[in-house]
């Protein structure tokens, strides 16, 4: 899915507190229904603040709730939670609202754009094929009639939309060097106006970029804008073996392609945690046999699944990450 830019709704991030001292602050107290998003909009005019103090802040333990009846404070133009304890330099509320945890399930990201650039190898024997126009042209544009060679003509109806896409390179685990799948380019979406016993005939309703015969399509999965965040139904394990385009080095808002998928249990919103193996320093004392800890790299949501993969949105990274890095479902 490509994903230009994304907003987690419900994290709150940190400052050190020492950053208030000597300065007024304005006190607000978290009501139910709130979110970070909307709190840096009303209080910064700057919606987008937040992305920037968490990927700034190594104390953010686990960003993904906040709490009515938390208190926040909006200094010198920063956002702060504030301990349940702590003094804070006199202010007047701005609300007051009774504590009441919030439901995880309520929690939302909100993601722009639209697009997956990655097909696995079982989706890809199923997908259809543009097999011609109504003419001799060469490219096919927005409004030109095609005829499809169906993967599944009998379950195809009229008003069916589909995705064009051109097949790119192969994609092979980065561990097994199986082949997982392939780099595809999206080219637009076209609609089913009707079928015959041997094709299907649709109208090409959008073209991002030139379509000609041999395109392949794919049912079309609609830009999701909100994403609820959910528990993963059991813990699960897996490696990031691909990213959009081909990136090497990713960081935060990047898309990424996982060896994980519905098959395994994985749902759209669940969490995950991104790790590397820790290798042991050169002073590190031989002799056992110690598997140290991984290092934690960053976290992603799970945007879209398919049989045995899934696509994610980095939402944080505090280093480079690399195909063949373990992905897993967060715990609670």
């Amino acid at each position: 899915m490509i994903i230009r830019k994304a907003a987690i709704l419900t994290c709150i991030l940190l400052l050190p507190l020492s950053a208030l001292a000597g300065e007024a602050a304005r006190i607000y107290t978290i009501k139910k229904g709130d979110t970070l998003w909307g709190i840096s909009e009303r209080f910064l005019a700057d919606p987008y603040y937040w992305p920037n103090l968490w990927s700034h802040n190594p104390k953010v333990g686990n960003p993904h709730l906040i709490y009515p009846g938390q208190q926040i404070a909006v200094v010198d133009g920063r956002i702060e939670f504030l301990p349940v304890s702590g003094e804070v330099p006199a202010a007047a509320p701005l609300s007051v609202q009774e504590a009441e945890p919030l439901a995880r399930d309520s929690i939302t990201i909100k993601a722009l754009g639209a697009g997956n650039g990655f097909i696995s190898s079982d989706e890809l024997g199923a997908t259809g094929t543009l097999i011609d126009t109504v003419d001799n042209r060469i490219m096919i544009g927005t409004g030109d009639k095609v005829f499809l060679k169906m993967g599944d003509l009998a379950g195809t109806r009229s008003g069916d939309i589909f995705s064009l896409f051109d097949i790119g390179r192969p994609v092979e685990h980065p561990l097994s060097g199986e082949l997982v799948g392939y780099q595809v380019a999206e080219l637009g979406t076209l609609q089913v106006v009707e079928t015959s016993p041997s094709v299907a005939t649709a109208v090409v309703t959008s073209a991002l970029r030139e379509i000609q015969r041999g395109a392949r399509i794919r049912p079309y999965s609609p830009p999701r804008l909100e994403i609820s965040l959910k528990k993963a139904a059991m813990p699960l394990q897996g490696t990031l073996v691909s990213a959009l385009n081909g990136q090497l080095a990713l960081g935060q808002y990047d898309v990424i392609y996982l060896d994980l998928g519905s098959r395994d249990g994985l749902e759209v919103g669940n969490l995950l945690y991104i790790s590397r193996p820790r290798q042991a320093t050169e002073l590190a004392l031989q002799g056992d046999e110690i598997v140290l800890p991984d290092i934690l790299l960053g976290s992603a949501v799970v945007t879209e699944t398919f049989g045995s993969t899934a696509t994610a949105l980095v939402l944080k990274s505090a280093d480079a990450l690399f195909r063949g890095d373990r992905v897993f479902t967060v715990p609670e």
